[in-house]
């Protein structure tokens, strides 16, 4: 092989960076930034963002244009930055979790090449807070306040700041957690927070509901529901009444006319 030649394969070899596998997480719904990884010095002329192995295109820049219009799934949720060669995935979803390539090449032809592992997951979801009021004497009351996760969690836990509340707390790990509370005022309102964990390899997530209450909140409802039930129940006997009546008066009539027509 001639000497220029084997030198002019040098040179190429040379100039192409070796591609990097970096691995990015991101959360269903929310958005993902893909680092391209290029020489921040360098000024980029070619970028080529694709999945699959026979490189399918997703987001492009050539000549000054840039094209994100190239995959149906994609579509409207790309961002391409022209300067880094970042690629921003708007609203994830799971279908999005793949290996991503892209092909650099600046204006003094420098060519790179870079691979991206893009893990998509669900956030910890809040978890539900159901409430129940219990019997209790004028000027106090009894709240069951029920909290559960639609995750697998390792851990569910009650907590409250107001200081006229005492409860009971009864907690199952990875399933729900039960309090029973206690407040002596009619007047203060109990704020309640449940607060779920969950551990993973190397990840801790977190995530609470909060519900605040007061004595009486149940109180004034079934008072509302039996008045508007009283109220309706009378306005339909009174219309019930008359109609009755209406119908007696007009009967009557007819009767009378019939029998003095007999009469002529």
């Amino acid at each position: 092989m001639p000497s220029t030649m084997k030198l002019l394969l040098v040179l190429l070899f040379l100039q192409v960076t070796p591609g990097e596998s970096k691995e990015v997480t991101g959360y269903i719904g929310e958005n993902a930034t893909l680092r391209s990884g290029a020489d921040p010095s360098r000024t980029l002329s070619t970028i080529n963002w694709s999945i699959y192995t026979n490189n399918t295109y997703i987001a492009t820049l050539s000549k000054g244009t840039i094209q994100l219009e190239w995959f149906d799934r994609y579509k409207g949720r790309l961002s391409l930055n022209n300067s880094s060669g970042d690629l921003t995935i708007r609203n994830l979803t799971s279908k999005d979790a793949m290996q991503y390539n892209v092909g650099l090449t600046d204006t003094e032809r420098h060519n790179s090449a870079h691979q991206i592992d893009l893990k998509v997951k669900q956030r910890l979801q809040k978890p539900t807070i159901d409430t129940a009021s219990l019997p209790a004497a004028a000027g106090s009351c009894w709240w069951q306040l029920n909290c559960s996760s639609t995750d697998k969690v390792n851990d569910l836990f009650w907590h409250t700041e107001t200081p006229s509340v005492t409860f009971i707390s009864e907690t199952h790990p990875g399933s729900f957690a039960v309090i029973v509370a206690f407040l002596n005022s009619t007047e203060n309102k109990a704020e309640f927070k449940c607060t779920s964990i969950r551990k993973r390899e190397n990840s801790r997530e977190s995530t609470s509901s909060v519900v605040t209450l007061t004595c009486g909140d149940d109180e004034p409802k079934p008072r509302i529901y039996n008045l508007v039930l009283f109220v309706l129940g009378f306005f339909l006997g009174v219309a019930l009444t008359c109609l009755v009546i209406y119908r007696r008066e007009i009967c009557m009539k007819t009767s009378t006319s019939e029998d003095a027509n007999t009469a002529v």
